[in-house]
């Protein structure tokens, strides 16, 4: 096996750890948000996870859904590599 073969499986091997780590966040995310918030999930139209810290933003729901996002500590700022559109 070459160098240019192994770059490729290390780089396969990399993507796929990653994928499942997105997919673990994330549905550690949902559950959070059904515990955290109750029946008041159904009233979020939108959500953002900033996975690097485990916090949501660009939230689009109603400001009392917002509050208890807050009050859980749950909301964060922006990350700098997702810049507003």
């Amino acid at each position: 096996m070459g160098l240019p073969d192994s770059v490729k499986d290390f780089t396969e091997k990399a993507k796929a750890l990653l994928d499942e780590r997105v997919a673990r966040v994330t549905e550690n995310a949902k559950k959070v948000l059904a515990e955290t918030l109750g029946d008041d999930v159904a009233l979020v139209r939108s959500i953002v996870l900033n996975a690097d810290v485990g916090k949501f933003y660009d939230i689009d729901a109603p400001e009392h859904v917002i509050q208890k996002l807050r009050d859980a500590d749950l909301v964060g700022p922006r990350p700098a590599s997702d810049p507003p559109k």
